[in-house]
């Protein structure tokens, strides 16, 4: 009798043995997928967008990477109005008040290397007026006011007038301009914004 207890005791912790080896070897195994299986992630397109404020247009930021490059296209109301590719030390953004007040024009920024640039182009995407109807206002300012950098744009100051604030030469505080479309006129203000 002692013989069998001790032969079912044995044959219990042997069957007990291998419950237990075999839950070890699940839970401690990884599965390593071979190089060639590996598929590296597609990289995938991202859409920003802003309303104008009433509503009526939208602004839409569509960003697509190719290897180094990153495209981006900016549209109005599903019509292409700018395109353009850069590496990836440059990148473009939607100013949250990006539409003029009667949505004809709208504000873009581009951040990079030598800083930030504020461009206004027509918000219809007409090519025929395009090359008149776009401004780099970063470029233009830069031609009239060597000493100043504009430091941001704040948005639109009225139907045709873009507001943004500079710096001087050492840093300080720099006074505030409108930038008038369509004649490309800078006008210094007396208020700071």
């Amino acid at each position: 009798m002692v013989s069998k207890k001790v032969l079912l005791i044995f044959l219990i912790i042997v069957i007990a043995a291998l419950i237990v080896a075999n839950i070890y070897l699940k839970t401690k195994s990884t599965v390593t997928p071979s190089p060639q299986s590996e598929i590296p992630p597609a990289e995938a397109s991202q859409l920003k967008s802003v309303d104008s404020p009433d509503g009526t247009q939208t602004l839409s930021m569509k960003t697509s990477k190719t290897g180094t490059e990153t495209t981006y296209s900016f549209s109005v109301a599903g019509k292409e109005i700018f395109t353009k590719t850069v590496d990836p030390s440059i990148s473009f953004s939607i100013p949250l008040n990006a539409f003029s007040p009667d949505n004809k024009y709208v504000l873009l920024k581009e951040t990079g290397p030598a800083g930030e640039s504020f461009f206004v182009l027509t918000a219809s995407g007409d090519p025929s007026t395009q090359n008149e109807q776009t401004a780099n206002i970063t470029y233009l300012f830069a031609g009239k006011y060597p000493n100043l950098t504009i430091e941001d744009a704040t948005g639109w100051g009225g139907i045709d007038l873009v507001v943004f604030n500079t710096v001087k030469g050492g840093g300080s505080v720099g006074p505030s301009f409108w930038f008038e479309m369509p004649s490309h006129t800078i006008i210094q203000l007396s208020t700071r914004f």
